[in-house]
């Protein structure tokens, strides 16, 4: 699991590398590691929509699951279920329930 972040620093600073290394440190993504896209060519490749838009892959690289990670992300009791849903069923070698859910959040802040 990786937690990328595509977002124009320059124009949102809040988003840069020094602001998000606060935010690790403060434990918000609870060990998992944390990756820049600066040039945005991931979350393009991916057409990644908003933060968070959730990608699942399986051991070949094939896209499984894409969307959000639970129905309200604002709701902790939700507890990615959606994610977790799709993570099972790709441990398990099956399709998930619902392959593409939308992805709820911030929109991603492209650069000009």
């Amino acid at each position: 699991m990786l937690a990328v972040n595509p977002n124009d620093a320059g124009r949102y600073p809040g988003d840069s590398p020094q602001a998000m290394r606060a935010r690790v440190e403060r434990g918000e993504f609870d060990g998992v590691p944390y990756l820049r896209d600066e040039s945005q060519d991931i979350a393009r490749a991916y057409d990644a929509k908003t933060t968070p838009d959730v990608f699942v892959l399986d051991a070949d690289g094939t896209l499984r699951y894409r969307g959000a990670p639970d129905a309200d992300y604002e709701d902790p009791a939700q507890n990615a279920a959606f994610l977790r849903s799709a993570l099972d069923a790709v441990l398990d070698s099956r399709d998930p329930d619902e392959p593409e859910t939308p992805p709820v959040g911030c929109s991603i802040k492209w650069k000009a």
